[in-house]
């Protein structure tokens, strides 16, 4: 057990955040399993990036955000309970925020899509804090 605060809040965090991409990358790829990118859809040319998101299915698009809620729920679940505070998950929170929001940038994506890269993963820590109340308030 890790008696130092400070080195328990950063165990918590880098642990929080490989959880939290993991899921996002299982869910992803999960998604793109069910949901194949279309034929002839190369992402390395500028091109093709342009034009991702008015190709791929809806239910691909879902994918992606759903990945974005349950990483995001993952990762701030292991933080706040191995940090034994709010703080860890906030923080790997931001960090997913910050990418979702990078990543919605990159190439053009539906506004539902950026408003839910903020808002997803908010709501996700806000109810992993809910379920881990016991937990924080022994």
């Amino acid at each position: 057990m890790i008696n130092n605060p400070v080195v328990r809040a950063i165990v918590a965090t880098v642990s929080g955040l490989l959880v939290a991409v993991f899921v996002i990358a299982a869910v992803e790829s999960a998604g793109h399993m069910i949901f194949p990118p279309p034929e002839g859809l190369d992402l390395t040319k500028p091109a093709d990036q342009a034009r991702l998101m008015s190709v791929i299915p809806f239910g691909a698009q879902l994918a992606v955000v759903i990945a974005w809620f349950l990483g995001a729920f993952a990762g701030a679940s292991v933080a706040t309970y191995l940090g034994r505070s709010v703080i860890p998950g906030w923080i790997v929170v931001g960090f997913l925020v910050l990418a979702s929001i990078w990543t919605t940038q990159m190439f053009p994506h539906p506004m539902w899509m950026i408003v839910a890269a903020g808002v997803l993963p908010v709501s996700a820590k806000l109810l992993a804090d809910k379920l881990l109340a016991a937990r924080l308030n022994p």
